[in-house]
């Protein structure tokens, strides 16, 4: 073929590249590769590679290739630390046109691990700049024979690189204009999310909100928030509480696995580590452990960032998640600086909200304390002048009836109920004021000590000796103990059971107050059971109030069961009583295990 006729073959070539529509960069990858295509063709060689470099990592790597022969090493990353001397010729700019690359100084570093694997023996190599930085090589590979490189092959080249280049820094420019308007998107996303927050007056609607806005502004399938929380055996858990997909994803939040995922069962606990030390995971699918892909590649997920939430600071109370299933999203630092922007917004406003709430609850327990101080002072004047007026009355009859002693011993015996009224009030009202101002103990109980204590306090009631106790302990263990605080404990089991027998059926044969314990390591629960009067439905609502007495038939205070109340919810434990009159009545009762 003439040097004419070749000139012509590279002239029509680059005319052909000039008409092609996919060198209008519609797609820049379809570009190149319709560059090289046409090279490759004309120059009649093994392979054309373009390599783009990586200033970061310190590499280039292949991102297009075409080949006759069999040449690949397209997704290959060369380390530009063993190549040295070939990276600074490529800074310099010059092309470099070798015929052998075996006895070319310029390219040794490359014979091991690019050249003989490739069976390259020619080459030309072009470094492509951009505003006077190093971008991309295009490098030209002949196989077989040296081949001796003509001018005009030369200048083609030069001609393709020089396309390549444009190419490639119109491709710049419309990522950067990409980047910009997916970041102005994400940021008028963020501020919509916040001002949602701030003004929602229902949080979680909000947060519902937002999970949805920032994955149609990030272009996610998918946005979840996840909350942690210790299990029965106090393992670090989480379960997911806010979700959004895209189409079509499905949502993962109605399914019981994501309600509770145990950080130590599911080996998370690299990423619980992580995120409680402030930093984020950001990946990719097949870069994560099995135990990582357990929790993603099960929604599908190809790349993942979690960033997460705190509240008082410090403590660590979940994370926000985004994740992509339909590529590897590659994370930008500002994807993830306004995503951490916005966890810490959700951690802000959900530290207000718990100091609004314990503000909230203090405001509601003041307002309480002082309702009940109210009543308090009323009935106390009323309860403590009753038996003392009954005492200085029955003191003025025997002054008058001194010399009858059937009187004295009737009026002693009436003083005596008065004072033992007097006391019990009295003890209540400590009692009321021990169980709000006192620690908690922890101490070992001893259920059938406490009981036998309470029959021997009680032995001095009329009605003691007409009701049977009996007591039953179930142990889930032999060796299981239950401890508490042995005072409160005390003090619930003394106003129940002395409820049981001022308030027994005098009609009913057999008057019974039957108490079962059922330990096991958590919790203790008690049932104690009677005969009795009963309560009838309208008074259930009340009983547990201060001073509310649902039978006046006999005498009392109206405080045992709000001691017993007020001290169950000091140990953190439960109550509920089901009673029909006449029948009689059962409380529920749980206590936590203190153990």
């Amino acid at each position: 073929m003439s040097d004419s006729s070749i000139h012509i073959d590279y002239f029509e070539a680059l005319a052909k590249l000039t008409r092609s529509q996919k060198v209008e960069l519609k797609d820049f990858s379809e570009a190149v590769e319709e560059v090289i295509q046409t090279a490759i063709e004309t120059l009649k060689i093994a392979s054309i590679n373009l390599w783009l470099v990586d200033k970061e990592k310190n590499k280039i790597k292949c991102v297009a290739h075409s080949q006759q022969k069999n040449i690949s090493v397209t997704n290959t990353n060369l380390d530009n630390d063993r190549m040295p001397i070939y990276f600074e010729k490529m800074k310099e700019g010059k092309l470099i046109v070798s015929d052998n690359v075996y006895q070319d100084e310029r390219l040794k570093e490359l014979v091991y691990i690019y050249f003989e694997p490739n069976s390259i023996s020619s080459m030309i190599d072009m470094p492509i700049h951009i505003e006077g930085e190093l971008k991309a090589i295009l490098c030209c590979n002949h196989s077989g024979e040296p081949r001796k490189w003509q001018i005009r092959e030369q200048q083609f080249v030069l001609a393709i690189g020089n396309i390549i280049a444009l190419l490639l820094e119109i491709w710049e420019h419309k990522e950067a204009e990409q980047c910009l308007i997916h970041n102005d998107n994400l940021l008028r996303g963020i501020n919509s999310c916040i001002f949602q927050l701030f003004t929602n007056p229902n949080f979680q609607d909000g947060l519902d909100t937002t999970v949805s806005t920032i994955g149609k502004a990030t272009k996610t399938d998918r946005v979840f928030i996840f909350q942690n929380f210790l299990d029965e055996k106090k393992q670090q858990c989480c379960k997911i509480i806010h979700e959004w997909t895209s189409q079509p994803q499905y949502k993962q939040i109605h399914k019981s696995e994501w309600q509770n995922v145990n950080y130590s069962i599911t080996g998370l606990e690299r990423w619980r580590n992580q995120l409680e030390e402030g930093k984020g995971v950001k990946n990719i699918a097949n870069k994560l452990t099995s135990f990582d892909e357990y929790f993603l590649w099960s929604k599908h997920a190809k790349s993942t960032l979690i960033v997460p939430i705190f509240v008082n600071e410090k403590e660590f109370w979940g994370f926000i998640g985004l994740e992509d299933c339909a590529g590897k999203h590659i994370w930008t630092l500002t994807e993830e600086s306004f995503i951490f922007n916005l966890a810490i917004t959700i951690g802000g406003i959900l530290t207000t909200q718990h100091v609004e709430n314990l503000l909230k609850e203090k405001n509601d327990q003041l307002k309480k304390t002082n309702d009940e101080l109210d009543q308090f002072a009323y009935s106390v004047s009323h309860d403590l002048r009753a038996p003392l007026t009954s005492v200085m009355g029955i003191l003025q009859l025997l002054k008058t009836d001194i010399a009858n002693v059937v009187n004295v011993q009737m009026y002693l015996q009436l003083i005596s109920k008065s004072v033992i009224r007097l006391d019990n009030y009295i003890r209540e009202v400590l009692s009321i004021s021990r169980n709000s101002r006192t620690i908690i103990e922890n101490e070992k109980i001893n259920f059938e000590e406490i009981v036998e204590e309470i029959k021997e306090d009680l032995a001095y009631l009329d009605e003691f000796k007409e009701v049977r106790i009996e007591l039953n302990i179930n142990l889930q263990k032999e060796e299981t103990i239950f401890r508490s605080d042995r005072i409160r404990v005390k003090a619930i089991f003394d106003n129940l059971i002395s409820n049981a027998i001022r308030y027994h059926n005098p009609y009913q044969e057999g008057s019974f107050v039957n108490i079962t314990v059922h330990i096991n390591e958590n919790e203790a629960r008690i049932n104690i059971t009677d005969n009795g009067l009963g309560i009838s439905k309208n008074h259930i609502a009340h009983i547990f109030d201060m001073f509310y007495r649902a039978n006046d038939q006999k005498m009392g205070s109206g405080l045992g069961l709000y001691i017993v109340k007020e001290t169950i919810l000091k140990l953190k434990g439960t109550i509920e009583i089901d009673s029909v009159p006449n029948e009689g009545t059962i409380f529920h009762i749980v206590l936590p295990n203190r153990k």
